[in-house]
């Protein structure tokens, strides 16, 4: 190498140190290596596109051995998929930005014990939550079922936060919701049947007291002897017997992680805590059929829901 082209890398270093010494080196936990993890994890790569290897690298690593502190995983960005990553990662007084990722807002509030994602004395930490918006299936609502207009509603301990939201946007979208919360699983069925009493449906968020896997099929049974379709929050509970639901698949979710990766400014901030941008809808056409009810197709009604959102309809 001649002199003159080490002084002229030496000075393009000197003017230009993060175009050309910059690598962002971002550690990935998961806990499971071959399942909906490792989609999140393969579409993360293809989201970060060109960025991979040449400003970004990532490295993965099992729940068990970051946990387990037999080595140390230095990292200028650590993101986690699933509830047992980020409960690992939070457990750590780490100064790099943690981004978790892959769980619902409500346990990320509960493991964070802050809503905002603060964490006094560590790094930034922010989430992109499994869960959609409230106002995106309420919208879909209005697209696919505008003859539903009184749903109830059953809360327990981790969604009873979303109360004064969805009484705020009924409002708005000129829909009622007879709410009820529940303390015990003992109370499920009684307050479930409180809650359907001149509802049309039974519109579902996701708890953990409510819906589990001991009381989905319940619900589901006692809400179709009631007459009353269900509004899932997931594909899942769709096939199981739900009328529809809006939700993101684990490609969309990690797609979205390599862009917000590909995008962290210098300084590796990251940006606020968000819920997916990419989803798809499924309606589950023997229900609507049992139920006379004349639904349009899951991707029509993704493309008018994406649509929607686009021109900012409120």
């Amino acid at each position: 190498m001649t002199i003159r082209l080490i002084l002229s890398l030496i000075l393009v270093a000197a003017f230009h140190p993060a175009s050309v010494l910059a690598r962002t080196e971002v550690l990935v936990v998961r806990a499971d290596r071959n399942g909906t993890h490792a989609e999140v994890i393969a579409a993360l790569r293809s989201g970060l596109g060109d960025a991979l290897d040449r400003r970004i690298g990532v490295r993965e690593v099992g729940t068990d051995a970051y946990a387990g502190g037999e080595a140390t995983f230095p990292a200028d960005v650590v993101v986690t998929v699933g509830v047992e990553a980020a409960a690992a990662a939070l457990s750590k007084q780490m100064t790099a930005p943690l981004y978790c990722t892959f769980l619902p807002q409500t346990t990320f509030a509960a493991l964070t014990q802050d809503p905002w994602g603060r964490r006094p004395g560590r790094g930034q930490v922010a989430a992109l939550y499994l869960d959609q918006p409230l106002a995106r299936r309420l919208a879909l609502l209005r697209l696919a079922v505008p003859q539903l207009r009184r749903f109830g509603v059953v809360l327990g301990p981790e969604s009873r936060s979303a109360e004064a939201a969805l009484r705020q946007m009924a409002a708005a979208q000129r829909i009622s919701f007879n709410i009820e919360t529940i303390h015990d699983e003992s109370q499920l069925i009684g307050s479930l049947h409180r809650a359907l009493n001149g509802a049309d449906a039974l519109f579902a968020l996701p708890d953990t007291l409510v819906f589990n896997r001991h009381t989905a099929e319940n619900i589901l049974l006692t809400s179709y002897r009631l007459g009353k379709p269900v509004i899932g929050y997931s594909r899942a509970y769709v096939l199981a017997g739900a009328l529809l639901a809006v939700y993101s698949t684990p490609a969309q979710i990690g797609r979205q992680i390599g862009e917000t990766l590909r995008a962290l400014p210098p300084s590796g901030a990251l940006p606020p805590s968000q819920h997916p941008r990419y989803f798809e809808v499924e309606v589950n056409e023997h229900v609507a059929r049992s139920f006379g009810l004349h639904l349009e197709s899951g991707p029509e009604l993704t493309r008018r829901l994406a649509v929607r959102e686009g021109e900012g309809a409120p």
